[in-house]
């Protein structure tokens, strides 16, 4: 997800290609199985012939792989360095202001409901994203998500109303997501299986210095020029920032083709209705609208139900049964059409179905419990923005750490299921002790210890979660399987935004109510709303008491909730095969 140290990458240099027309076309990985006893990934030679031929961005990055130095390599990732620290400085800025800015609307409790839309934007349009990578090109599909952020940045930057700033806020997440999509397929087709989750790792190692000075910047914009100019400057540094990568991808591209390992694709012709069609084909344009409308229908009324500032008919509850319907027919039509977006059999296989599961419900835990955090640690325990910014973002900076020790024992161990299995019963235990420590007489120190322990199991699991369907799948394949499991995080984030929302919609009217029978309906409406006003009240006043009893009461629900729902990472990571992460050569050439 975001993510050497003392690890020295092993660095190969490898060629191979087609003595005819000098354009490689056989190192799309294979596996096989050295040992009755190990579970080796399986690829299907005919699906993988099928796909090569039309994929041409794979082919992209295979022939960059031949032609680039150790030296272009290790720059290419400073590079992305850049961009994951544009990309990480912005979430813990946006992340820090978002509910003052929301607050500025007078719709503190429309949070959970931007993020949910955000979040079935960016998972069901990861799937056309993955195509056009694999069919255009990596370096094209990162100047697009580029470009879709920024747009949604400057529109923030520019709103006027709540409607503008979360169609804008919609806007720049799918760009973002889009764009962290991609550049981790980008690290996925420079690294070798066996060191892929150091190379995650790397990716995600600027989360160590934005998490410290995101929320300082954060409150220097919000005491001076305003959050309106940070989303300004979050916009002006992402462009900078971003564009040293795709140069150095662009070029060797060039190198490729100029050295005969890459084909210079033909000028297209006029668009006909039969090539339209083909290209719909291609791109399995039916599967994709299939599964996207099928998931929007599922999970656009979580969306409603979840929010108060919404009114909900009761028709809307039967469009979830028309979204399911449509995901029987995703699978029906991925079974027999002529190029699915997914193999079949790799889609219901054991490890793919598995890690689908576990990411569902590891999100959905977390956004359960997740939901409001920082502003229960300004309200409940007093922090400042910067405070409860770093107390929030433990897990960033922690599975940033973490991820160094989990990929150097994959490494040495050549698997990754026994670390799922040690790593559940610590997760499950930080969610169980949060029942208890997250309440406002707790010391803030038992709540940063629970936070910890979800650190280490969450995290571990995510990142065996990525090599479970990584191990099984061939480089073709890799955005693909990629792309449904960036899906299930966000299908799994909106289910846990919602159900926060909803609690919270329910539970801070109702404790307000009770503990100041003396305000009016429209004032406790108004302090539920607006974070400026709650922190307004000083600390041991009645209604900061009252506020502080109902932000107790609502996080004690969301963690009951998000705790009963990680019960089920047990089935999920049951079920999974115990693949040896060597045995799958996805990519050659000079990687890490």
């Amino acid at each position: 997800m975001e993510d050497v140290a003392s690890h020295a990458p092993l660095l190969s240099r490898q060629s191979s290609h087609d003595d005819d027309n000098h354009v490689r076309r056989n190192s799309y990985g294979s596996a096989s199985s050295s040992s009755k006893d190990d579970a080796a990934a399986s690829i299907d030679p005919a699906a993988e012939e099928a796909i090569v031929g039309v994929q041409s961005g794979i082919q992209q990055a295979d022939a960059i792989n031949q032609v680039w130095s150790r030296a272009a390599l290790i720059l290419a990732y400073c590079f992305i360095f850049l961009c994951s620290f544009a990309n990480t400085l912005q979430y813990q800025i946006m992340s820090n202001l978002m509910p003052y800015v929301v607050s500025e609307f007078n719709s503190h409790s429309l949070i959970p409901t931007i993020g949910i839309v955000a979040s079935i934007m960016s998972g069901v349009l990861k799937l056309p994203i993955a195509k056009m990578i694999d069919s255009w090109g990596r370096p094209q599909g990162l100047a697009c998500m580029i470009v879709m952020a920024t747009t949604g940045l400057v529109l923030m930057a520019a709103s006027r109303d709540v409607k503008t700033y979360a169609a804008a806020e919609v806007i720049y997440q799918v760009g973002i997501s889009g764009f962290s999509y991609v550049l981790d397929i980008i690290v996925a087709d420079t690294s070798s299986l066996k060191d892929r989750t150091l190379a995650f790792a790397f990716n995600s190692s600027p989360t160590l210095i934005t998490t410290f000075i995101g929320p300082p910047i954060a409150t220097l914009f919000l005491n001076g020029s305003g959050w309106r100019w940070a989303f300004g400057f979050s916009a002006i540094l992402f462009v900078v920032l971003s564009i040293p990568v795709l140069s150095i991808l662009a070029l060797n591209m060039r190198r490729a083709e100029a050295q005969g390992y890459l084909a210079k694709r033909p000028k297209s012709g006029p668009w006909t209705i039969s090539k339209l069609r083909r290209s719909l084909i291609e791109f399995d344009a039916l599967g994709i609208i299939l599964a996207a409308g099928g998931l929007t229908l599922i999970l656009v009324p979580f969306s409603l139900l979840g929010s108060s500032a919404v009114s909900v008919d009761n028709s809307v509850a039967i469009t979830p049964i028309f979204g399911v319907l449509l995901i029987i027919a995703f699978v029906i039509h991925e079974r027999r059409t002529r190029r699915p977006f997914i193999r079949f059999s790799l889609l219901f296989s054991r490890n793919v179905a598995g890690a689908f599961l576990l990411s569902i419900i590891i999100f959905i835990a977390y956004f359960s419990w997740d939901g409001f955090y920082t502003s229960y640690l300004q309200v409940v325990h007093d922090l400042t923005l910067a405070q409860a910014g770093y107390v929030g973002h433990i897990y960033g900076v922690g599975s940033c750490l973490w991820a160094v020790v989990v990929g150097y024992l994959i490494r040495r161990t050549d698997r990754f299921k026994w670390l799922a299995l040690a790593a559940l019963p610590v997760h499950l235990l930080g969610g169980f002790l949060m029942i208890f420590f997250r309440r406002p007489d707790t010391n803030i120190a038992w709540v940063i210890m629970c936070q910890i322990l979800i650190t280490i199991g969450g995290s571990t699991l995510i990142m065996c979660d990525q090599m479970a369907v990584m191990a099984i799948a061939n480089h073709a394949e890799l955005a693909s399987v990629m792309a449904l499991l960036g899906l299930a995080y966000y299908v799994g984030s909106a289910i846990g935004s919602s159900l926060s929302g909803a609690i919270w919609n329910s539970t801070l009217p109702e404790v307000l109510a009770a503990q100041l029978p003396q305000y009016s309906a429209d004032e406790l409406t108004l302090i539920a709303a607006d974070l400026k006003k709650q922190l307004s009240y000083p600390m041991g006043s009645v209604v900061r008491k009252a506020i502080i009893a109902a932000y107790g009461e609502a996080q004690y629900r969301m963690c009951v909730a998000g705790v009963l729902v990680s019960l089920f990472e047990i089935l999920a990571v049951g079920i999974w095969k115990d693949v040896r992460v060597s045995e799958n050569k996805q990519v050659t050439g000079t990687v890490l």
